[in-house]
């Protein structure tokens, strides 16, 4: 698959999967668990084989093809991840399924940084000997944000369960500080295209999901949540999953065309 192909191929998944939770959400089709999971897990396995094709299509002496592969990678641990979280698992309570998707989740997001960064470095003009590049100032607003969101809104629900405690203060900290920054140098870098402002927004709405998740599912320490905090957890995040893997595609095609103008 092109990378063309891809950018219209995930437009069509987004446009699909937000029509499927509203129409649910609304109970025009009612429909249960196995069915429901399943076909979010069909949307994610779609997404990933979509994304390995444009690996597979790229030129092999392309050094933008590893991006391809490193999201593709990525977003099969988020896939995992997704089945972890789900109603179908066995994994239970929402602690137990939370903590084991953290740790699924922070290998696919940590392939999905390092790919951004390693593109996007670049983007960031060197500072003067001894002086922090510029860009970098950008981690401090973004971690305090994060920050602040997590004492007001994740903090007072875990008590009790430190490996979520701990390990969700340093996720948040770290990769959901690292991908959006990353994310925004490769707009920068990008020249503000649109393509590039839907990967920074997709960056932005994936840490975001997860707050609505935190925030929502743990209250009480259900054995699974309800069905509607499945969906709009769902529209948020696949809709990050798509948007940022826009990515790979656009890096590949944005070269192709600089080569074609050579």
């Amino acid at each position: 698959m092109s990378a063309q192909r891809h950018l219209k191929f995930a437009t069509l998944l987004l446009t699909g999967s937000i029509t499927m939770e509203i129409t649910l959400l609304a109970g025009l089709f009612p429909v249960n668990d196995l069915i429901y999971h399943g076909l979010h897990l069909a949307l994610m396995a779609a997404l990933i084989t979509s994304q390995w094709m444009v690996f597979r299509s790229a030129a092999p002496q392309d050094p933008r093809r590893w991006l391809a592969f490193c999201f593709a990678l990525g977003a099969m641990f988020t896939a995992v991840g997704d089945y972890v979280n789900s109603a179908v698992s066995a994994v239970q309570p929402v602690s137990l399924k939370l903590t084991w998707a953290m740790l699924l989740f922070g290998v696919g997001y940590t392939l999905y940084s390092v790919a951004l960064w390693k593109h996007s470095r670049d983007a960031v003009k060197p500072a003067a000997p001894g002086k922090l590049r510029p860009a970098y100032w950008m981690v401090l607003p973004v971690l305090a944000v994060n920050v602040q969101s997590w004492f007001q809104h994740v903090e007072p629900l875990l008590h009790g369960l430190d490996v979520l405690y701990y390990g969700t203060f340093v996720f948040n900290a770290t990769i959901y500080v690292l991908m959006p920054v990353y994310a925004f140098w490769f707009f920068l870098n990008s020249r503000q295209s649109i393509g590039s402002l839907l990967v920074l927004c997709g960056a932005l709405l994936i840490p975001y999901s997860d707050l609505i998740l935190f925030a929502s599912w743990l209250k009480g320490n259900p054995a699974v949540p309800e069905f509607p905090l499945y969906a709009f957890n769902w529209i948020l995040y696949f809709g990050g999953q798509v948007l940022i893997s826009l990515f790979p595609a656009l890096a590949l095609q944005a070269a192709n065309q600089t080569d074609g103008v050579k």
